[in-house]
C-alpha cells in the first residue's frame, strides 16, 4: 500500500553506540520517558504531537498574523471545527489535557461520579483531583474492543445518585486505540439521556475511530459524514489535536450549550488566553485547520492504519505475544506472566539494542506510530528488533522511586 503523499523534507536519524544508550537509559532509571530524545533512532513512544505536518500546514503557519484576538485564524479554525463535528459552539485550548482540567471543573462537584469506557492515565487524574470519582466500563467486544459496557454502564446508573457524566474515548486510548461502535455510541447516548447524564466525548483519534467504523462494515458515505454522525450523538466533545488532529500542538471543545459556553469562555481568559487564541499562537491555528481538513482523508487512514497492522502481523509471526485485534495507533505487547517488571525490562532491551524507544503503559510495552512519519521500511526494522529483543533475555530490574501519580512517567529502576 503506497503513501499518498510525498517525501519534501528529510531530518536524519541520530546514530547511537551500545555502550552511549546503556549509559543514557542507566541515567534515565531505565525509563524510556526520561531518555532525552537525542539518543533516540526511532521514536515509538507517542503517537501524541510527533506527527509530520503538510506543506500547506506549514506555509499556512508562516502567513498567519499574530493578534492578541480577533484572528483571521481563529475564523478559519471555527468553520473548519464546525463543519466536521456540527457542534455550534468551538473553543480552542492548547492540548487535551487542559481541555479535561477546564471541563472538568465546569462539570463536576466533589463526589460526583464520571463513568467511560475507558479513563487515559491524566483524565482519571483530572478527575480524581477534583475529589470525584472515575469507573471504567469497558467492553470485550469484537472487533469494537472500545466499547463501553452497556448493561453495568445501565446499571451503574441506578445504584450511584450521583453519576454526572458519561465519557466515551474514541478510538479508546487503552490497548493501542481500540474502536468505539456508532451503535455502541448511540445506545449510551440513550441511556445517558434517559437518566438525564450529558455524553462527552473524547474524540483526540476521532478519524481513526470513523476509518474503523467503516472498515468493519457498520457504517458507509465519507469519513467526514462518520464522524459528524459520531459527533452528532455528544453533548459536549474535546480533543487533542495532537493525534488525528496532525499538528504538534492544539485541540479544542466543542460544545451545544450557550451558557456553558460563556462559562467555559471566563475559565479559558482566566487559566489560558484570550478566547480567540485558546493559549495558542495564530500559527497554531492555522496549522490545526489544515489539520481538521487532511485528518480525514480516507487513503491516508488506511495507509496509517495497515502500517500499524503490518507491524503487528511481523511481530506475531516472530512469537511476540501482542493484544488483538491491533488499534488505530499503536501495537500493544502484552506482559509476560510471572515476570516482575517486564514492559520496563523488554523496552529498555529494545533501546539498548536498536536506539528504538517504546513506550510503558499497565505493564504492557505499547508501540504507538506517529502519522507521517515512518516509512514501511522502518517499521519492518522495529519489528525485527522487537523480536530479537523479546526472544533474547532482558534485564532484571529492581524499582527504587515509585511516584506517588503517573507511575509509568516518573517510576526509576536499576539493574540487579
Amino acid at each position: 500500500m503506497w503513501e499518498p503523499y510525498r517525501i519534501k523534507v528529510v531530518e536524519p536519524l541520530p546514530r547511537t553506540t551500545r555502550k552511549t544508550r546503556k549509559k543514557v537509559l542507566e541515567k534515565a532509571g531505565f525509563n524510556p520517558f526520561l531518555i532525552p530524545a537525542k539518543y533516540v533512532t526511532i521514536d515509538l513512544i507517542s503517537d501524541s504531537g510527533t506527527g509530520a505536518m503538510t506543506a500547506e500546514q506549514w506555509a499556512r503557519m508562516i502567513e498567519a498574523r499574530e493578534d492578541f484576538a480577533g484572528q483571521t485564524s481563529f475564523e478559519q479554525f471555527l468553520d473548519a471545527a464546525k463543519s466536521l463535528t456540527g457542534f455550534p459552539y468551538i473553543q480552542p485550548v492548547h492540548q487535551g489535557r487542559s481541555a479535561e482540567r477546564i471541563l472538568f471543573g465546569l462539570l463536576l462537584n466533589r463526589g460526583d461520579t464520571v463513568l467511560a469506557n475507558t479513563h487515559f492515565e491524566t483524565t482519571r487524574s483530572n478527575i480524581e483531583s477534583l475529589k470525584c470519582h472515575a469507573i471504567d466500563l469497558p467492553s470485550r467486544e469484537r472487533p469494537f474492543r472500545g466499547n463501553i459496557d452497556l448493561t453495568e454502564m445501565q446499571k451503574s446508573m441506578g445504584q450511584r445518585k450521583k453519576v454526572k457524566i458519561v465519557i466515551l474515548t474514541v478510538t479508546s486510548n487503552i490497548l493501542g486505540g481500540q474502536p468505539v461502535s456508532m451503535e455502541n455510541i448511540a445506545a449510551a447516548k440513550k441511556i445517558a439521556r434517559h437518566h438525564g447524564i450529558a455524553v462527552v466525548l473524547d474524540a483526540s483519534r476521532y478519524a481513526d475511530n470513523a476509518f474503523l467504523i467503516k472498515q468493519h462494515g457498520e457504517a458507509y458515505g465519507s469519513i467526514n459524514a462518520i464522524c459528524r454522525k459520531m459527533f452528532g450523538y455528544a453533548d459536549i466533545a474535546y480533543l487533542s489535536s495532537k493525534k488525528d488532529g496532525l499538528v504538534n500542538i492544539g485541540g479544542f471543545i466543542g460544545l451545544r450549550d450557550g451558557r456553558l459556553y460563556d462559562r467555559l469562555k471566563y475559565e479559558i481568559i482566566r487559566q489560558e488566553a484570550f478566547p480567540t487564541s485558546g493559549g495558542l499562537a495564530a500559527r497554531d491555528l492555522a496549522a490545526m485547520t489544515g489539520g481538521l481538513v487532511d485528518s480525514t482523508d480516507e487513503h491516508f487512514l488506511r495507509v496509517h492504519i495497515e502500517n500499524i497492522k503490518f507491524l503487528g502481523r511481523l511481530l506475531k509471526e516472530n512469537r511476540v505475544d501482542i493484544f488483538e485485534p491491533v488499534g488505530g495507533h499503536a501495537v500493544v505487547i502484552m506482559k509476560k506472566k510471572n515476570q516482575t517488571h517486564f514492559a520496563f525490562a523488554l523496552a529498555a532491551q529494545i533501546y539498548i539494542d536498536s536506539g528504538i524507544r517504546v513506550g510503558v503503559f499497565d505493564d504492557c510495552v505499547r508501540v504507538a506510530v506517529p502519522r507521517r512519519v515512518y516509512t514501511r521500511e522502518h517499521l519492518r526494522y522495529v519489528g525485527e528488533c522487537i523480536a530479537t529483543a523479546y526472544s533474547s533475555g532482558v534485564p532484571r530490574l529492581k524499582l527504587v522511586h515509585r511516584p506517588s501519580e503517573f507511575f509509568n512517567f516518573f517510576a526509576r529502576y536499576v539493574t540487579v
